[in-house]
């Protein structure tokens, strides 16, 4: 593992789920040995000089933010040179069935049609519900579909519906697969 040491983990959050996440996977990459830079996409890190990127973003409303999809067409590129894996972060993935996991698998078959990025690795995770850091009308809306998803609807606190066992079997796999893509990239060479 000591051929790839330097890995650039960019990401983007609405409510703070997805950057505990993000921050979460970069602690597991340096536990691992890595050398891991933790960056917002609003800083516009460049991708140049990494060994592989992880990136990972909020879903609202089906849907990856501007910020990110603008982010990853600037680095489009650079990406396509580096073994790329993509998390996501929506209620979605809370619901444990194959109708979630169909729409959780759109979210990323879109995420591919915006930007041109194709993830060698992919993961959905549940996030969290912040309702009270929510609007008035966020707050309803949210409320609605919660209910309608069978999640908490109690306004007064926030719930979090992460796996952090799954967040850390991703960041195995990443290890697994990124190695893998370096060592095949270093025969390619020779």
């Amino acid at each position: 593992m000591g051929a790839m040491s330097n890995l650039l983990v960019a990401y983007h959050s609405y409510d703070g789920q997805t950057t505990k996440i993000a921050d979460h996977i970069a602690g597991g990459l340096r536990e691992r040995g890595l050398d891991v830079d933790l960056e917002d996409v609003a800083h516009s890190p460049s991708v140049d000089g990494y060994d592989g990127v992880v990136v990972g973003d909020s879903i609202r409303l089906g849907r990856n933010s501007r910020s990110f999809v603008r982010y990853l067409r600037s680095q489009r590129s650079q990406l396509e040179r580096v073994p790329c894996a993509l998390f996501d972060v929506s209620m979605t993935a809370a619901g444990d069935d194959e109708e979630h996991h169909r729409i959780a698998d759109g979210f990323v078959q879109k995420f591919v049609d915006r930007t041109g990025v194709h993830p060698g690795l992919v993961a959905h995770f549940a996030g969290a519900l912040r309702y009270t850091r929510y609007g008035w009308i966020t707050k309803r809306v949210i409320r609605s579909i919660a209910s309608r998803e069978g999640n908490a609807t109690d306004t007064t606190r926030d719930r979090e519906y992460t796996d952090w066992d799954a967040v850390d079997r991703f960041v195995d796999s990443i290890v697994e697969r990124m190695g893998a893509a370096r060592a095949t990239g270093r025969e390619r060479s020779r």
